[in-house]
């Protein structure tokens, strides 16, 4: 028996092995590069470049890596244009940025690119409120992130090539094709939690706290937050993810060396890569607990000399976004529960 179990564990190893060294290694040299140039929004680049790096997804194309571009290219200048449009006309600026992300949200196109589409549109124009010259420049560092992340990835792909992983369960299932009522119950969900923050940040000019707008995003995007099953499991994984990111924030102040920040960052990405790539239930937790290192950690660690406090204050802001996200997610998920069940009984 141990024989069997010794062969099964060699081959399934260095199968699951190559998918977790290109995620862990790519988003190390990803997160490097972003730091080392330190442009605006600089933290976001690694973050938004596991989406392309994550299980079953294949590698951008030169058709495919031009047409993201050119999406995001228009997202950003469609929200400068309608910020100056309708910035002054409030009755029908929030109407029409709801309406816009309800599409978002409902359409099955762009999957790879929602989240960043969700941003510029959300983010450009609240910037915009501040400063018109603000929201210029999210416009164009978005467009920026969204370039330099395609060339990374690119760049991790020819270094590490792509190979489907074919053990078992860690194949990624082909997508859930959903009728267009369900796609409409899960957009119709996802609006009712971001609304109330956009109203907030629009009523109080919030435009200084944008990471949250911008992690509120990130969450509505996974499908895990619609489950009240696994609210408890996404406070833990961002937890989790946060703890990491103020353990390494604390060890980079005893060295503060550029190479030491990509071991942490590499080894911090094969522990969650292997939980990622395992295939199990819960494998999508330890991807969003990654996720949250790379945010609180790029946003912190910064060659301009963040202060050491600052660490603590997006660890407070996350970790109410998260607690915010899985409360209002149940909230509205009990709620449309009870009128399906009027209606039908009805």
């Amino acid at each position: 028996m141990s024989g069997k179990y010794s062969a099964a564990t060699s081959i399934q190893a260095p199968a699951q092995a190559k998918p977790v060294l290109r995620y862990a290694a790519g988003a190390t040299i990803i997160m490097l590069v972003a730091m080392m140039a330190d442009y605006k929004l600089s933290y976001l680049t690694p973050v938004l470049a596991l989406s392309l790096l994550a299980p079953g997804i294949k590698p951008l194309t030169i058709k495919t890596g031009l047409a993201f571009l050119l999406t995001i290219a228009t997202a950003s200048i469609s929200g400068l244009l309608f910020t100056r449009m309708f910035i002054n006309y409030p009755l029908v600026f929030l109407p029409l940025i709801v309406l816009a992300v309800f599409h978002i949200y409902y359409t099955q196109k762009f999957q790879k690119m929602k989240v960043w589409l969700i941003i510029s549109i959300l983010v450009i124009p609240m910037a915009s409120m501040q400063s018109p010259v603000l929201g210029s420049t999210i416009a164009l560092n978005l467009f920026i992130n969204a370039f330099i992340a395609v060339i990374l990835v690119t760049i991790v792909n020819l270094i590490f090539p792509f190979e489907p992983m074919t053990n078992g369960k860690a194949v990624p299932e082909a997508p859930v094709q959903w009728s267009p009522y369900q796609r409409y119950i899960a957009a119709r969900n996802k609006i009712l939690v971001v609304m109330p923050v956009l109203m907030i940040f629009f009523i109080f000019n919030l435009s200084g706290a944008l990471l949250v707008l911008i992690f509120i995003t990130i969450l509505s995007m996974n499908p895990a937050t619609a489950s009240k099953k696994a609210g408890m499991a996404i406070i833990l994984s961002n937890f989790g993810g946060g703890m990491a990111a103020i353990l390494a924030f604390n060890l980079l102040t005893i060295v503060p060396e550029v190479i030491f920040l990509g071991m942490l960052v590499l080894l911090a990405g094969l522990l969650f890569g292997k939980g990622l790539f395992s295939g199990k239930p819960v494998s999508q937790m330890f991807g969003m607990a990654y996720s949250t290192f790379l945010l609180i950690l790029g946003n912190v660690t910064s060659f301009r000399g963040e202060a050491g406090e600052e660490v603590w204050t997006r660890i407070m802001q996350l970790g109410i976004v998260v607690v915010y996200i899985v409360i209002a997610f149940a909230l509205v998920d009990y709620y449309s529960g009870r009128r399906e069940k009027t209606l039908m009984n009805g």
